[in-house]
């Protein structure tokens, strides 16, 4: 090294020439090794000038990235005995350039988010998707998305991305009891951002999550919490696994706006699903209506035909409804309703259903059967919890329904003719002193 001039000694942070000769091992870039090299390459090649762009370290231990110029002096071009090597430090530049990138990226990232949501036709591969896009451009090793439910009580780790490399945790984080972490929740529901950038660094209050967290091998993280219509209902996060370290500004803002487009979409779902809900149930009990009912037969019989067995479909009406409601008033009579709903379901199984058909009317479906006698072992079941005590506004009473019971195959292969005749067969119930079950017969149609 004949010859260094002040700027070069100021950017390696060098005292003089001999200083920076000494320490050059040190400094030199392990990325520099191919610069140079092609740089002898060009000159083996009859190049008389080399320009690249590298990295070096200064000894204050700073990384620098600088644009070189490697010429072999006049004269020089056959004995390569002199060289004059020039840099130019381009580090402000460099990171100019790339904050231009992460916000062109940033912008991509957020415009593809959006679009995803916007349809929502498939929410969990939306938030997915999401989820490994936004990990990939701030550089985590994991993101995911935590569902509170059971009124926040109980938190789910519905979704995760895991960088290559990366073990996966959502097999382990079901179910988790919100209580068990105090420190956290409490985070979440003061609407604090949860940015550690050392876990080892977590306060002794927050010891349960410092354990679960270095057993995950997360040495930094970033969360947001996620509202639905102004309700906390889960929260989003970044892991980084390999270093500490806090996360920019950038990453924040990613992750907050992430949450706000989540948040909108679960409220959404939730909306969508009430209004599903609605559409196919009894508001006062909840029940399938009539609709859903028949959706529900077509398929019973689909199903069973398959399997080569039985159907029961079962038309039940209550007895003195009427009355009831008349001389105890509507509010008596919608009390009474939900009773006999809830009674309904505890005589079945949880394959068959129980559907509110009309204002005292239920209907009632049990597939896969073996034999007819078992129908009629659930209406003597049901006539009999129907007819328990039954305690309405300070007044006590008995229940009673009539109930008609037709079979597919046997009565009819066509499901509407399958509710008629168990109706028809209901009303013959009636008929006959009420509080009981009838079987459709042919005859039963002369009757009628």
């Amino acid at each position: 090294m004949l010859y260094v001039n002040r700027a070069t000694l100021e950017m390696y942070k060098a005292r003089d020439k001999e200083y920076l000769l000494d320490g050059l091992s040190r400094v030199f870039d392990k990325e520099s090794f191919t610069v140079y090299g092609e740089a002898l390459i060009a000159f083996t090649e009859g190049k008389a000038l080399f320009e690249a762009e590298t990295v070096i370290h200064t000894f204050d231990g700073a990384k620098r990235h600088v644009s070189i110029r490697i010429s072999l002096a006049p004269g020089c071009e056959k004995t390569w005995e002199r060289v004059f090597v020039s840099l130019a430090d381009i580090t402000a530049q460099k990171q100019t350039e790339e904050a231009l990138r992460h916000k062109v990226n940033f912008e991509k990232t957020m415009a593809g988010i959006s679009a995803r949501f916007a349809l929502l036709s498939d929410f969990d591969n939306a938030v997915s998707t999401s989820l490994a896009d936004a990990g990939r451009l701030v550089g985590a090793g994991r993101a995911y998305l935590f569902q509170l439910r059971d009124k926040g009580d109980i938190m789910d780790n519905t979704h995760e991305w895991c960088d290559r490399g990366v073990s996966a945790e959502i097999q382990n984080l079901q179910n988790l009891p919100s209580e068990a972490f105090p420190w956290w929740m409490a985070k979440l529901r003061s609407g604090s951002v949860i940015h550690i950038p050392d876990v080892s660094g977590l306060p002794p209050d927050a010891a349960v999550e410092k354990e679960l967290l270095e057993r995950q091998g997360i040495k930094s993280l970033l969360v947001l919490q996620v509202y639905a219509e102004k309700k906390l209902v889960g929260f989003i996060g970044f892991d980084n696994v390999i270093t500490t370290g806090a996360w920019c500004e950038v990453d924040i803002d990613l992750l907050q706006i992430m949450a706000e487009i989540i948040g909108v979409a679960i409220a959404r779902k939730k909306t969508e699903a009430l209004m599903r809900h609605m559409a196919y149930h009894d508001a006062l009990t909840n029940l399938p209506n009539r609709i859903l009912f028949h959706d529900r037969l077509q398929r019973a019989v689909i199903l069973t035909k398959r399997a080569g067995k039985l159907v029961a479909a079962m038309i039940l009406d209550l007895d003195c409804f009427k009355t009831i409601n008349d001389s105890l008033g509507h509010r008596a009579g919608d009390l009474m309703l939900k009773i006999v709903a809830e009674r309904l379901t505890q005589c079945v199984r949880e394959g068959d259903t129980i559907a509110r058909t009309g204002g005292d009317e239920f209907a009632i479906i049990l597939p896969d059967l073996f034999h007819a006698k078992d129908a009629a072992l659930v209406a003597q079941k049901i006539i009999w919890t129907l007819y328990q005590p039954l305690h309405l506004d300070g007044h006590i009473i008995a229940a009673t329904a009539s109930v008609g019971i037709s079979i597919y195959p046997s009565d009819t292969d066509n499901t509407e003719e399958l509710v008629m005749k168990a109706d028809i067969a209901m009303y013959q119930a009636k008929k006959l002193g009420k509080n009981t079950y009838r079987f459709y017969n042919p005859d039963m149609n002369t009757q009628v």
